[in-house]
């Protein structure tokens, strides 16, 4: 999502990904356009890298309003200034400059199948096909793309409403957990998951019995063969 700030999620086999923390994609460093004199929002003396050059600190909503009062010199009153400006307007390069470069880390250390991205600042039309572009720029070629961008980059169905929707999605799922925690029942869907489970347990016991039994019967037949002395 990219609004306020910069929030990234990784999701697979329809789980969120949840290690030492949750992700926070969007404090990596990113490469800025050439000449570009804007470092960072100010907001980030906490922040990895103080809030230099990173996702967040170029293309939040709160990055592109300073980053607007530097081009301008002019203080603004609020970020609301963004929205009237023109969808050519030279913030927006910065911006979809930033978010690609957060698409390249993405596609290179976890090899995604799709980014899906939402938030306010993406209702600004045409960003996401300054993003597409950009990224395959900055790609240079190293990992094959689809000819078709918005195969992998494209746009969340859930418009300014994602970060709401993944929140009832989390709390639907954190319920069954439960659910099944106390009742020891589970969905449908979740015996399907257990049942492959077993299949493939049993499949893979079964194979390592016969492969076992196969090389003790071999082995047994070259020890029990006569041998003879020369």
């Amino acid at each position: 999502t990219v609004g306020t700030g910069i929030g990234v999620g990784l999701v697979i086999n329809g789980a969120p990904v949840h290690g030492r923390m949750h992700p926070e994609g969007g404090h990596v460093p990113i490469q800025p356009l050439p000449g570009d004199p804007f470092e960072g929002y100010s907001w980030g003396q906490k922040a990895p890298y103080r809030g230099r050059l990173t996702v967040e600190s170029m293309t939040s909503s709160v990055a592109l309003t300073e980053r607007l009062e530097q081009m301008t010199n002019t203080k603004l009153s609020s970020r609301q200034a963004l929205a009237d400006l023109d969808d050519d307007h030279a913030v927006w390069d910065h911006a979809a400059n930033a978010l690609a470069n957060l698409c390249v880390t993405l596609i290179l250390t976890t090899s995604i199948e799709k980014i899906v991205l939402g938030g306010g600042i993406m209702k600004r039309k045409g960003l996401i096909e300054k993003v597409r572009k950009q990224t395959v720029t900055l790609m240079n070629g190293y990992v094959e793309l689809p000819e078709d961008m918005s195969e992998l980059i494209t746009l969340s169905s859930y418009g300014s409403n994602v970060g709401l929707v993944g929140a009832i999605v989390l709390a639907q799922q954190a319920l069954a957990e439960a659910t099944i925690k106390t009742t020891g029942t589970s969905s449908s869907s979740e015996k399907n998951i257990l049942n492959a489970k077993r299949t493939a347990y049993n499949v893979g016991l079964q194979h390592g019995i016969v492969v076992g039994l196969t090389i003790a019967f071999v082995a047994y037949m070259q020890l029990s063969r006569p041998r003879h002395s020369r």
